[in-house]
């Protein structure tokens, strides 16, 4: 199994290396601290990735379908009828 440092890691997943190490603190990005070093495992890394790709995508989706669904909505209108006024005197 091939194993990658921080930096590796990061750069990987596209992030900066401080990004990752607070991913990593966090528990959302699955890595191993040894010693004082974060050790993450490829494939733990290619998995991550596919499931933010899964996750991302159905959310896309969701949005996607209620926008189409906001589109044959009918549009309520968000203007109030105008009050009727009392008519002033005139000037003469």
């Amino acid at each position: 199994m091939k194993t990658l440092d921080l930096e590796q890691a990061a750069d990987f997943l596209k992030v900066s290396p401080s990004t990752a190490q607070e991913m990593a603190a966090s528990g959302k990005l699955p890595g191993a601290k040894i010693g004082r070093a974060w050790v993450f495992l490829v494939e733990d890394l290619v998995e991550y990735l596919r499931e933010q790709v899964c996750i991302q995508r159905e959310v896309r989706r969701e949005q996607t379908q209620s926008t189409a669904i906001a589109v044959l909505l009918p549009k309520r209108s968000r203007r109030r009828e105008l009050p009727e006024l009392p008519e002033l005197p005139s000037q003469v």
